[in-house]
């Protein structure tokens, strides 16, 4: 769970990957709905984790790295992974 401000947005998607609050009681309502639901809990930190390893780990800006160097190598072709 995280306030709903600036960056952090980019990196909990509502209700998929985590939830973001807007409010002082947010936390706790957030609390409450994981705390009563273990299965959507489990659901929100198996699509988190899968969020951040394909959009914000290392490996992921080498691999971006490498298809730019090729695809300005390789002029008009386009490459695809």
């Amino acid at each position: 769970m995280a306030s709903a401000v600036d960056g952090i947005t980019l990196q909990v998607r509502d209700k998929i990957t985590g939830l973001l609050t807007h409010s002082v009681e947010g936390p706790a309502l957030a609390l409450r709905q994981w705390l009563g639901n273990p299965t959507y809990a489990r659901s929100l930190g198996e699509n988190g984790r899968e969020h951040v390893r394909q959009d914000f780990l290392i490996t992921r800006h080498i691999k971006d790295y490498l298809l730019l160097s090729l695809a300005l190598e390789h002029g008009e072709n386009v490459i695809c992974l």
